[in-house]
Order: structure tokens, then C-alpha cells, then sequence
């Protein structure tokens, strides 16, 4: 019987690391970059912010690909914490949606660059507290209004997250998860907060 507990363990403690390098690979895939390439962009590094995610793309091909990009990047992440929720409590689903946030941020099929996180994050927030992920929206429409600028916007609604799941006395691992994502945003748009403070 200890036998089977122990093999039991190792086989579980096995598959987490897989799903979690699974959680960071899927993060990774470079939705915006793919795309624009089947579109004949070589790389959409090369144009616009540099960034290869769905504002930037739409800059270069169109609005409606800004809607298709953010989309597959939220629909991803989405489904992946979904399907994981029958199987894994909160503490592993955070742990899990904190690596498919860094894989698009820090993709491995792109040498180490990436999106900027606010499709994925919205996903994620989708498939762990749908609600949360609703209120952030209409935080994030409400400043899109004010600044007529998308990156801005999403820095501005990031600090609301941490805010929130603490003013709700959500689970600790929800706070923290939040308060990395928040902090991983704002990162992310450091030049776009600093190019429209400059530009006022």
C-alpha cells in the first residue's frame, strides 16, 4: 500500500510539471506573430510598437484583427484553466495561469519576447473568477474613454485587480495571482504610459 501511495505521488507530482510546462508552452504560442506572417508580415516585430500582440497587429493589418488576435489569446488561456478545473483546486489553477501569463509575455519560439498580457490575463480572469474578469473590463473600458489609448487603459485597470480580490477577501492565492498580474501589466506597458504622460 505505501508502495502505491508513493508511486501515486511521484506519477501526480509528474504530471503537474507537465501540465504547468504544458500551462507556460500554450502561453507561448505567438498568436499576433503567426498570424501576421500567414498575412505576409515576416516578423511584426519590425513594425509599429514592436509588440506582437492584437493592438499592434491591428495597426498594420486591420481592426478586425485586433478582435481575432485578442480572441485566440483569451480563448486559449480560457480553455486551458477551464479544462484543468475539475482535476486541480485554486492554489494549482494560479500557479498554472502565472506561467501560460509569463509564456506570452516571454515565448520560447520567439527568443524570449512576446505579447503584453491583457488578452491572456483576460482569459485567465474569465476561467477563474468570471465576474473579477468583468468588473476589470468595464474599469479598463471606462479608462479606454478617458485616454483614448488601449495600452494605458490596461495599465491603469491592472492595480484595480490586487484591489479588488483583496477588498473582496478573495482567497489568498487569487490576491497573489492578481497582484503578479497586475505588476506584470504594468511592466509591459511602461513605454505606453511613458509616451502619453509625454505627449499631454
Amino acid at each position: 500500500m505505501k508502495t502505491l501511495t508513493f508511486f501515486g505521488i511521484l506519477f501526480m507530482d509528474i504530471f503537474t510539471i507537465i501540465i504547468g510546462i504544458l500551462a507556460y508552452l500554450i502561453g507561448a504560442i505567438p498568436t499576433g506573430y503567426l498570424i501576421a506572417k500567414l498575412k505576409g508580415i515576416n516578423d511584426i516585430r519590425a513594425h509599429g510598437s514592436g509588440n506582437i500582440g492584437a493592438t499592434n497587429v491591428s495597426r498594420v493589418l486591420g481592426k478586425t484583427y485586433f478582435f481575432l488576435i485578442f480572441f485566440l489569446d483569451a480563448g486559449k488561456a480560457f480553455l486551458y484553466i477551464q479544462l484543468l478545473k475539475p482535476y486541480f483546486d485554486l492554489s494549482y489553477l494560479c500557479i498554472f495561469a502565472s506561467l501560460l501569463l509569463f509564456g506570452n509575455g516571454c515565448s520560447i519560439f520567439l527568443q524570449g519576447s512576446g505579447g503584453k498580457g491583457v488578452a491572456t490575463l483576460f482569459g485567465l480572469l474569465m476561467a477563474l473568477n468570471t465576474y473579477t474578469a468583468l468588473i476589470l473590463f468595464g474599469i479598463w473600458a471606462l479608462l479606454l474613454l478617458i485616454t483614448h489609448t488601449v495600452g494605458v487603459a490596461s495599465a491603469g485597470a491592472a492595480p484595480f485587480l490586487p484591489l479588488y480580490a483583496y477588498l473582496m477577501n478573495q482567497p489568498p492565492l487569487l490576491f497573489l495571482f492578481s497582484l503578479f498580474a497586475a505588476l506584470w501589466i504594468i511592466q509591459s506597458h511602461r513605454a505606453n504610459i511613458q509616451a502619453y504622460w509625454n505627449n499631454r
